[in-house]
């Protein structure tokens, strides 16, 4: 059986028309809809009418599917020629050549207040995030992006069309609600040994993605808050919905995906209590690349994972989601998990793993947190040998 908290829906409205929206879905977890990515959204699409593209936002492509990207388009696109986002794109086009995605915007939009609020969300946040891959100088264009998106949200009464629009957002809500149990986000941190301020879920209408039938996006984000980091997830939609007049005539909203809002919002979770944990073994683990064999690297390549250190990540991460299934319970879930992981996504040493992580979940007292075992994990994983690996990847892709 399943059980939720009661659905509330809390619908915030400022006197600049600051729309937003939430369903609580445990005593700390709430899904929401937040006007600053909305915004960004809107805007991108506007700029990649000169740009071309910008991740899954390709200039020429029919999103009909997606009812708040495609009449969003038409509503703001009156704005195509403003200087506001004449200045946006070319601020897009230098973060899309340097960084080739939107997931560090998107981290830092939601570490700033809700426009048309200015400045952090959180004055005396604790963070100890640092930029990647040389990356700083590019990413300071982030607070004059920030900038300009707040300035078509004022002009461009982004918070009207979001009010106008709230049945559509209430909707879609409601779809995803229904998806994520209560207890989960106490299961998982049972099953880590650890817990988080809260956690911030947020869906975004107006991501496009393209057509197709298994076609959606996720991207964790961390909010820096006094209290710590905040785990956060920002889901696109997952179902092609049939193109119709207006927004108002729509009962479906893209988001009514159980499988893809489980996997996206417990998977993303768990990269807040894997990722900071792992990055201490990060410079030995990426000296055992040898064991990421050729094979095997070019099965998972689609799914972005592009060294050994990342597909260890994501082996750790898909891992704590099968065991949390089963500690759940819910072995038809587990199997499904495996399924998955294993067979479709080729995480072949997923099997090994679970036997190991029996000495974890079984001595607990030994164990207290996830962070107490990791070196005996780390250490398993680094003995294996290119031929059990390759003895592995072969059980689940014969010749």
């Amino acid at each position: 059986m399943k059980i939720r908290y009661p659905l509330i829906l809390f619908f915030l409205l400022s006197s600049a028309v600051s729309a937003q929206y939430k369903v609580k879905l445990a005593e700390h977890a709430f899904v929401g809809v937040h006007p600053n990515l909305e915004t960004y959204f809107f805007v991108e699409k506007l700029a990649v009418e000169r740009i071309n593209n910008y991740v899954f936002d390709i200039k020429g492509t029919d999103y009909s599917h997606q009812p708040i990207v495609h009449f969003g388009f038409k509503h703001f696109q009156s704005f195509q020629n403003d200087p506001i986002v004449i200045r946006a794109a070319d601020i897009l086009q230098q973060l899309r050549d340097s960084l080739h995605d939107n997931g560090p915007i998107m981290d830092y939009l939601l570490n700033q207040q809700a426009f048309p609020g200015k400045g952090p969300r959180y004055a005396r946040a604790k963070t100890d995030r640092k930029p990647v891959n040389n990356q700083q100088q590019v990413l300071s264009l982030l607070p004059e992006l920030t900038d300009s998106l707040r300035s078509f949200y004022l002009k461009a009464n982004v918070g009207e069309f979001l009010k106008t629009n709230r049945a559509f957002y209430e909707g879609a809500l409601q779809e995803v609600s229904r998806d994520i149990h209560s207890s989960s986000f106490s299961d998982i941190e049972k099953w880590y040994g650890q817990k988080f301020p809260q956690y911030d879920l947020y869906i975004s209408p107006a991501m496009p993605i393209t057509p197709g039938d298994d076609s959606y996006r996720g991207f964790g984000a961390q909010i820096s808050s006094p209290g710590g980091m905040i785990p956060s997830m920002v889901v696109s939609t997952s179902k092609m919905l049939k193109p119709l007049g207006s927004l108002s005539q729509y009962h479906e909203y893209g988001f009514d995906n159980r499988d893809v809002t489980q996997f996206i919002a417990y998977h993303e979770i768990a990269h807040s209590f894997v990722n900071p944990l792992l990055e201490k073994y990060a410079l030995e683990l990426r000296g055992d690349s040898a064991l990421y064999i050729k094979e095997w690297k070019a099965k998972t390549a689609p799914y972005g994972i592009a060294d050994w250190y990342i597909c260890v990540t994501e082996h750790l991460v898909r891992l704590g989601e099968i065991r949390i299934a089963l500690a759940m319970g819910n072995v038809k879930e587990a199997e499904r998990l495996r399924n998955l992981h294993v067979v479709e996504q080729h995480m072949v040493l997923i099997p090994l793993l679970e036997k190991k992580i029996l000495e974890y979940e079984g001595n607990r007292k030994k164990y207290p947190t996830y962070v107490s075992y990791l070196p005996q994990l780390v250490g398993y994983i680094r003995s294996l040998t290119p031929q059990v690996v390759r003895e592995q990847y072969l059980k689940y892709n014969p010749q």
